[in-house]
């Protein structure tokens, strides 16, 4: 699965890696969000050049990361479903790694792989992140600790999706909640040894947009206190950790000492132990 909007300059590589991938009973499926740069004339040549292996989504209109995200997901028809950004890259050997993997126990429903993350112009990321998460059963962790991988490294069993699919009460950053459901029945998520695929790290990417992204998650946590009532208490401590806490170290790096002092004291308001936010709040002095 493949989403795309105006990457002119990426998304041909982005579809070559998945259609060149070796694994033989393979669909690849790119919806692309009424892309003006070009992006989908570039797409339309590909779709000719591999009619059997890929279907495109060519839409004229723009409807935002999450519904197109959507589009492209119920055009999946594969047991399995492996995620893909118009600007990354899968690298050799990928979904018959995780195919493989996920075969082995039908309990398994996700699994991730170390990412390679480059910069726009493909050489590699200094100080990359390392992955969070590497297995467990049920979305506890991943409530608690946040979004195990990229999306470009996770492959689901498509069975444990839920019928909505992506969240489109959450514009941007839908991927969460989406893992968190996957898991929700108690499933197996794991690792795969391995480099097998890139993120590409460049001013158009999606996850630059920092507070709407904070809200989607901080919007994702309430979703999931109402939907899963078990998690209630999780979900408000997380709030504080990746919404509150991180908007703060986000505005400290910014040199916005005031609004970071602010939201320092709300953490520590909600969680009066908090350390990482008393020493923060000392910075910002």
């Amino acid at each position: 699965m493949i989403t795309s909007y105006n990457q002119k300059a990426f998304v041909a590589a982005a579809i070559e890696s998945a259609v060149n991938q070796e694994y033989e009973n393979l669909e690849v499926v790119i919806s692309d969000d009424g892309s003006t740069d070009g992006t989908a004339k570039i797409i339309a040549q590909l779709q000719s050049r591999y009619p059997e292996r890929l279907v495109a989504l060519l839409n004229k209109d723009n409807v935002g990361v999450t519904r197109n995200c959507n589009r492209a997901l119920h055009a999946c028809t594969g047991e399995f479903i492996a995620f893909l950004g118009g600007d990354d890259a899968l690298l050799p050997g990928k979904i018959s790694a995780q195919v493989d993997w996920l075969n082995q126990d039908q309990r398994r429903v996700m699994c991730g792989h170390a990412i390679e993350f480059i910069l726009e112009d493909g050489s590699s990321m200094p100080n990359a992140p390392h992955p969070i998460l590497r297995s467990g059963v049920g979305p506890e962790e991943v409530i608690r600790r946040g979004s195990p991988l990229p999306a470009q490294s996770i492959m689901v069993r498509a069975s444990a999706i839920p019928p909505h699919g992506f969240d489109e009460s959450i514009s941007i950053a839908s991927d969460l909640l989406f893992w968190i459901e996957v898991l929700s029945a108690g499933g197996v998520y794991g690792y795969v040894e391995g480099v097998f695929a890139k993120y590409r790290d460049h001013k158009g990417n999606v996850s630059k947009r920092y507070s709407e992204m904070l809200e989607d998650i901080k919007l994702t946590y309430q979703i999931v206190a109402k939907r899963y009532p078990k998690y209630r208490s999780l979900c408000m401590e997380s709030i504080v950790k990746h919404v509150i806490y991180f908007g703060g170290v986000r505005s400290l790096s910014l040199g916005q000492k005031a609004e970071a002092r602010m939201m320092f004291l709300e953490a520590i308001r909600k969680r009066p132990f908090f350390l990482k936010a008393w020493l923060r709040l000392l910075q910002t002095f």
